[in-house]
């Protein structure tokens, strides 16, 4: 009788451990996607921001002053 409880007790033990381990993992799982989520749309902005700044420097060339105003770039 005791050894049947006994190992009736063992299989209980890794059965919440098990559960744990699930448990576990899905919560890390979860984070680790919002995780990438965050990080992919930080990315995002930053090269948009970047665009928006390359795009506002407005360089001419030496050609495009000249055409214009017939002496080359200050």
């Amino acid at each position: 009788m005791k050894r049947t409880q006994h190992v009736s007790r063992r299989r209980q033990r890794r059965g919440i451990l098990t559960l744990e381990w699930i448990l576990i993992i899905t919560v890390l799982v979860i984070g680790v996607i919002g995780g990438i989520g965050l990080v992919r749309n930080a990315i995002v902005e930053e090269m948009a921001d970047m665009a928006a700044s390359i795009q506002s420097l407005q360089v001419k060339t030496d050609a495009e002053c000249i055409a214009e105003t017939g002496q080359p770039c200050p």
